[in-house]
């Protein structure tokens, strides 16, 4: 899933992306920031590069960096200002062919990778080129001859990143995301989402410090931040589904732990641009707060079609449409 986490620092979203052979690309850019949450394709790597420093399966990413991450594992993908993102799939076997290759993709973790900077300016590089032609000349995709060849090149590109990489998977995140992870099911389960820490530590049997930790590595926010956001995007679910003649934002607020109307009407402002009362008004009924990642879990664009190159621009409630 994809949570917003700050408000928009301008009120833009873009989004573009090709499919290049058995290559999929997307890039975007977020005018504030986010949280990105999921799991990538069973059958192949995803390369992942965002142009502001954040937060990689709890290690701290520069601009400099590209998180890798192989078949079927979690991530967890944060920035706080606005930025610009690009993300790669590539299947297993495009990659990796040889006895030795085969041995470290089998055993492969999620990393980031720390290659010199011209190799990650290289492979960004390559990646916005060919949807910048793509968008000026959509034709260029149904020319084998000029998809093979960008294919090719961008392969020798993240293989090199790989070979390059100066770095290695950050052993403890399987464990903080582990905490984390079963801290906010257990806030999700609550019905009003109003445990304090100190009943999740407790619940959970996991240190309050530990766990305090834990959410700083993934999210780069305090459990609190983190659980005030989420019920501010549950909320936001609430609100978009009823009706306004059926009931009120007073009760939607209480039932989600809001006592602090004045309190909740303004951090909701300040997250989404518009007071609660405005989002009940709506006429549209459907929840874009939180929703499922596009190209890393599989659903935009479902692959194995051809979809056009697109891009849209304008404000929208959810970050990331992540590959």
């Amino acid at each position: 899933m994809t949570l917003r986490m700050t408000s928009f620092e301008e009120p833009k979203w873009t989004l573009q992306y090709a499919v290049a052979g058995s290559l999929n690309l997307q890039q975007g850019y977020e005018g504030g920031g986010s949280i990105a949450e999921g799991a990538t394709f069973s059958d192949g790597w995803v390369f992942y590069h965002q142009s502001r420093p954040g937060h990689t399966n709890g290690q701290v990413a520069t601009q400099d960096e590209v998180f890798a991450a192989p078949p079927g594992s979690e991530f967890c993908l944060v920035c706080h200002p606005c930025h610009d993102w690009l993300t790669v799939f590539v299947p297993t076997s495009f990659l990796f062919q040889t006895p030795p290759e085969l041995e470290f993709a089998s055993s492969a973790r999620p990393q980031l990778l720390k290659p010199p900077p011209h190799v990650t300016e290289r492979f960004t590089s390559l990646v916005r080129r060919f949807l910048a032609a793509v968008e000026s000349r959509p034709q260029m995709v149904d020319s084998p001859v000029a998809v093979e060849s960008f294919q090719n090149e961008l392969l020798a590109a993240a293989k090199e990143l790989l070979i390059r990489n100066q770095h290695s998977p950050c052993r403890h995140f399987v464990r903080w995301r582990g905490q984390a992870k079963s801290a906010v099911e257990l806030a999700i389960r609550d019905p009003d989402l109003s445990l304090s820490i100190s009943d999740l530590a407790r619940t959970s049997g996991v240190p309050e410090r530990t766990l305090r930790t834990a959410f700083q590595k993934c999210f780069g926010l305090s459990p609190v931040e983190y659980l005030r956001i989420l019920r501010l995007h549950h909320a936001r679910q609430r609100l978009l589904a009823s009706c306004p003649d059926q009931t009120t934002v007073t009760e939607i607020g209480y039932e989600l732990g809001f006592w602090d109307l004045g309190r909740f009407a303004g951090a909701y402002r300040e997250l989404f641009g518009e007071l609660p009362s405005a989002t009940l008004r709506k006429p549209s009924r459907r929840s874009a707060s939180i929703r499922h990642l596009g190209l890393l879990c599989g659903e935009l664009p479902q692959r194995g079609s051809s979809p056009s190159p697109a891009a849209q621009d304008g404000p929208r409630d959810a970050h990331r449409a992540c590959q």
